[in-house]
């Protein structure tokens, strides 16, 4: 057990630890004594340790705490490592038999992807919010730690625009809750040590082919180097960005009740109509905030760049009777006279595109997207993410054909196993009525692949017996008017 001068980095008693982490618990309401918390366990230090914590909190172990609600476990077992893959999912297993938590251990599936890491994450998040469906927990608890926040902070600094980029990992964001958030890694793991927690070493979080470990191992040094309280000045900041995003939000509320138009007389769109008069007269900071939230909220939120977000207030200050400004994603904003609407990209008498062929290798057009297919040799790769996929070619039964949604449309998306219609998919990716039907759908022998942007089929997976590999890439071309 720890001594009375153990500490960890952050300066806090390694014996306070459970004590603290319920007081952390509290202070920010994430769990209720009546909460199922589904505990996201990897077999590492910090989600081992979490475990620990929080099955002593449950049991009203800790002084000063009640506990009262329960505890399941989800660990994810990707198969990268092979037999050190299995052994990390029996070391979850054998740790839940032990500690009398279930243990839900999902297999993904085993394919060979260039951004792995991104991949991974939302696989697991599914995977969870699927168990709080089925099984009915209430909280995902996940172990991000405090270094995990920084690291995420510089990566979005150098990657993404914008103030609101840089408010990462809260403690608490819908079901998800980080009650290890205010220690260290290095603290974690000597807690783990002086307590006699044994935990799984996974070799790939030292490689530096990934980002994430590039900026841990290469890039923490340096700063600390520089600046050795740099983790402290940036979470000051992160806190300070916090508490200045709440108060942008009450003027974006006030704001929003100036520039909402006066519903029409007819459908106009889906979005609420705003006043291009009222918006123009707005800070224009402000006027971005207004922007951004309309934008975002109707499913328009790719690539909002402040020279955009300009874009759009220029034209509401306009004086000619109605213009249009395209935006990424097949969306465009039009100014009706006073009226700001948003509208699918082709609205105005352009029909949905015709269907086409994709030939293999070479590429389509469809309406506003290009679509393009290539072979790739045995074992080869290619970056993989919402715009760009590799299927196995030996599934394909006849040529490729890019077509849009059609009513009953329904498809296996990857990692289900029962299918979903798309009308479901595209409700619950947020995507507007008038921009579906733009949509590419790649199909072949009218069963479906492909939801260009979204989701691929399950039936066209690679495994590791795939010799034909067929990589398809979506991206949106060039229009005259785009920003």
């Amino acid at each position: 057990m720890p001594g009375p001068c153990s500490s960890t980095p952050t300066g806090l008693d390694l014996s306070a630890v459970p004590a603290e982490t319920g007081r952390y618990i509290a202070d920010r309401k994430l769990i209720r004594p009546t909460d199922r918390v589904l505990l996201m366990v990897s077999g590492g230090a910090d989600s081992t340790a979490m475990l620990h914590i929080l099955h002593r909190l449950s049991l009203g172990e800790v002084p000063g705490h009640a506990g009262g609600f329960s505890l399941g476990v989800c660990h994810v077992n990707y198969g990268i490592r092979s037999d050190a893959s299995d052994a990390d999912e029996d070391f979850v297993r054998e740790l839940g038999d032990r500690l009398q938590v279930p243990v839900h251990a999902i297999r993904a599936p085993v394919e060979e992807r260039s951004n792995f890491q991104a991949w991974a994450r939302d696989f697991r998040y599914l995977a969870a919010q699927n168990l709080c469906s089925w099984q009915g927990y209430t909280k995902i608890a996940v172990a991000h730690n405090r270094d995990d926040r920084i690291e995420t902070f510089l990566y979005r600094l150098v990657t993404y625009s914008g103030r609101r980029s840089l408010v990462v990992m809260p403690p608490r964001r819908g079901r998800v809750i980080r009650p290890l958030l205010f220690l260290d890694g290095a603290g974690i793991r000597e807690y783990c040590r002086e307590t006699g927690i044994a935990y799984r070493e996974d070799e790939s979080n030292l490689s530096i082919d990934y980002q994430r470990n590039r900026l841990r191992h290469l890039v923490m040094p340096a700063l600390a180097e520089v600046r050795p309280d740099f983790r402290e000045r940036i979470e000051e900041t992160i806190l300070m960005l916090e508490d200045e995003q709440a108060a942008l939000d009450r003027v974006t509320d006030e704001a929003w009740e100036q520039v909402l138009a006066p519903p029409a007389d007819e459908a106009e769109t889906d979005s609420p109509p705003l006043s291009a008069a009222s918006l123009a007269l707005l800070d224009r900071a402000v006027a971005r905030l207004v922007l951004r939230r309309w934008l975002t909220s109707s499913g328009a939120a790719e690539r909002l760049t402040r020279r955009l977000l300009d874009a759009v207030v220029d034209l509401c200050g306009s004086s000619s009777g109605t213009r249009r400004l395209s935006l990424p994603g097949g969306m465009a904003v039009e100014r009706r006279y006073d009226r700001l609407l948003l509208l699918a990209a082709d609205d105005g008498g352009q029909a949905e595109p015709e269907p086409v062929e994709l030939p293999v290798p070479g590429s389509a057009d469809f309406g506003d997207y290009r679509i393009e297919a290539q072979r790739l040799p045995d074992g080869g790769r290619r970056d993989e993410g919402p715009a760009s996929i590799v299927i196995d070619g030996e599934r394909l039964t006849g040529p490729l054909m890019v077509r849009a949604w059609r009513d009953g449309d329904r498809f296996r998306p990857l990692g289900m196993d029962g299918s979903k219609s798309l009308q479901d998919l595209f409700t619950d990716e947020k995507v507007p009525e008038p921009q579906r039907r733009r949509v590419p759908i790649i199909t072949c022998d009218d069963v479906i692949v492909w939801v260009c942007g979204y989701r691929m089929s399950e039936d066209f997976r690679l495994t590791p017996g795939s010799m034909q590999r067929i990589g398809l890439k979506v991206s949106r071309r060039e229009i005259e008017d785009a920003v």
